[in-house]
């Protein structure tokens, strides 16, 4: 079947700057090319029909329609108001910190973009909007990482592509427990209403995690591996010191480290989701 319009994103995961990245601090972030939301469409006269292919069939359901929902809210439109047939796929998992919710906003914003709903500049800044939805408050940063073809430098909403000069032997893995974004964020915004001295301290730590890592990046040098580690664990701390470790979490980092990493940190909200390690080699 040929469709009029395709769209596809992908997932995310995140070197340094959660949870300080929405007070404007900066961020690394990575697309993950093997995990995928395509977005397929079909004009008719019928009414709107959704159909969906890959893992996860009730939650994706769920999110789509309300995803959609909020769009339309947005434009001022009612459902009635479009038709067609959308084919939805996708193997990013959700609620583990993989930006499964930003891919969906922004396959959605391009969608709205190739039907004249709202214009191509505005794409982001639209799928931002919708993502607000599942955070309550978004820096875009998910959102720039789903929509990457490698890895940015994101800071108050701009950002570059990293210059970066040498591969890092590093990966993923999974700590077998969900980690959801909202629950974490108003975790660290009640440090900050108890201790904003404290809470200060670690967005200003993270904040030099995130230049550390992208000076190591960009500059392949003898101390450039040693350095990325160090701004790893450092970016690590905080989530310690804001309690966004779960049990099982730490259990999987301290699994990785015996095994060897060098570095290990969640990828993500924390508490639950995507771990990065650091391998020698």
């Amino acid at each position: 079947m040929s469709y009029d319009f395709e769209t596809t994103t992908h997932g995310k995961w995140i070197l340094a700057g959660e949870h300080a990245v929405l007070r404007g601090h900066p961020a690394l972030v990575f697309p993950v090319h093997d995990k995928k939301l395509t977005l397929k469409y079909q004009s008719s006269a019928k009414p709107l029909s959704f159909t969906y292919i890959g893992e996860q069939n009730t939650n994706m359901h769920q999110l789509f329609s309300k995803v959609l929902a909020h769009g339309l809210q947005l434009l001022g439109l009612s459902s009635d108001k479009i038709s067609g047939e959308i084919q939805l796929e996708s193997n990013i998992p959700v609620g583990v910190g993989m930006g499964a919710s930003a891919a969906l906003c922004v396959a959605i914003a391009r969608w709205f973009v190739s039907r004249d709903l709202i214009q191509i500049q505005n794409t982001l800044n639209f799928a931002k909007e919708l993502e607000h939805l599942f955070h309550g408050q978004s820096s875009g940063l998910d959102i720039a990482g789903v929509s990457a073809c490698k890895g940015i430098y994101f800071q108050q909403g701009d950002f570059t592509a990293l210059s970066e000069t040498w591969t890092p032997n590093w990966g993923l893995s999974y700590c077998g427990e969900v980690g959801m974004t909202s629950p974490c964020i108003q975790q660290v915004q009640q440090l900050w209403e108890s201790n904003p001295t404290l809470a200060k301290q670690i967005d200003e730590q993270m904040h030099e995690s995130v230049l550390i890592a992208k000076t190591a990046l960009e500059h392949n040098k003898p101390e450039s591996l040693p350095n990325l580690a160090q701004a790893i664990n450092q970016a690590m701390n905080c989530f310690q010191q804001w309690g966004l470790i779960s049990e099982s979490l730490q259990h999987h980092m301290q699994t990785l480290r015996k095994q060897g990493a060098l570095a290990v940190k969640p990828t993500g909200s924390g508490n639950g989701g995507y771990v990065v390690a650091l391998w020698s080699s």
